[in-house]
């Protein structure tokens, strides 16, 4: 694999723990570096890293907080 690939995912222990449960990506990456971007996407949806994953989770945390301030208000 390229030595600046493996440097990106050594840098992400995200990334680095992806690749250790899915070692299918090892060949993937070996045989085809410019598929890196397409790891990056797998492993951001997968893990539920994205930006729309992230406003998501803040949604449900503001209406939890929400939720327990009209609770305790009654």
């Amino acid at each position: 694999m390229r030595r600046d690939i493996l440097n990106k995912i050594y840098a992400n222990d995200l990334y680095l723990t992806y690749l250790r449960y899915h070692p299918h990506w090892y060949q993937i990456l070996n045989s085809n570096p410019n598929l890196y971007s397409n790891f990056e996407k797998e492993v951001k949806t997968t893990l539920k890293i994205t930006t729309a994953d992230k406003i998501d989770n803040f949604r449900k945390q503001v209406d939890f907080v929400n939720g327990i301030i009209k609770y305790l208000s009654h």
